[in-house]
């Protein structure tokens, strides 16, 4: 596996685990506050964590599968989504 391949799916892990966080703190939020929108915020991450699981599934069976014509446009999207998640989480968190 060539270490292009690693950094994607350590992204793509990083996402998984920035996105369970994101979820607990809107869990405790809606159990505080119990609004709509951290109603809203919770099923988004929900939505989120699924999707991030899939991508680290399916890049994984592209890689096995000798598909690597996806590879700098999967790394290119998952960084997007750390740097996203990243400051979603600093914004959530103060």
């Amino acid at each position: 596996m060539p270490f292009e391949d690693d950094v994607t799916l350590g992204i793509i892990f990083v996402n998984i685990i920035l996105t369970v966080i994101l979820f607990i703190i809107y869990a405790r939020n809606y159990k505080t506050i119990g609004s709509k929108m951290v109603l809203g915020l919770l099923f988004f991450s929900a939505a989120f964590l699924v999707e991030n699981i899939l991508n680290f599934y399916f890049y994984n069976s592209l890689i096995a599968q000798g598909f690597l014509s996806f590879t700098t446009f999967i790394l290119a999207v998952s960084t997007l989504e750390l740097i996203g998640l990243l400051v979603l989480l600093y914004v959530t968190w103060k």
